[in-house]
């Protein structure tokens, strides 16, 4: 958790939280509320995430991508985030996005990813 952000969610909608300055931003409306979120190591951009959008906040600027639903997000780098898209479903996959390009690519398919520890909220099982 950030030192100066919190990112909160009240009836479908999305604030990030500015504790130093006691500002408020306002993210975006997710349906259902967001699923997942992410503030960078440095403090320096955020993801949010839903079942229709990500929505990123990079140094004061708001950009909102249409995605499939998003289940979970780590951070990979300074600037790449991964996300787990999809999941219930047989296209599911990992995504890679980067902050600094919104740049939005496919980088697996989530059968990758059996018997490993993927993210914070699972750890995906096969079968065998």
């Amino acid at each position: 958790m950030g030192k100066n952000l919190r990112m909160v969610s009240l009836s479908e909608n999305a604030y990030l939280l500015h504790l130093d300055t006691r500002e408020v931003t306002y993210l975006n409306w997710f349906y259902g509320n967001p699923t997942c979120g992410l503030i960078s190591e440095d403090e320096r951009w955020v993801v949010m995430a839903g079942d229709f959008e990500i929505t990123v906040w990079d140094e004061g600027v708001v950009t909102t991508i249409d995605t499939s639903p998003v289940f979970d997000i780590r951070q990979k780098d300074a600037f790449t985030v991964e996300l787990l898209v999809n999941i219930p479903y047989l296209d599911a996959a990992v995504w890679e996005l980067n902050i600094a390009t919104m740049e939005l690519r496919k980088t697996g398919h989530y059968t990758l990813f059996f018997n490993r520890e993927y993210l914070s909220k699972c750890t995906i099982l096969s079968e065998s």
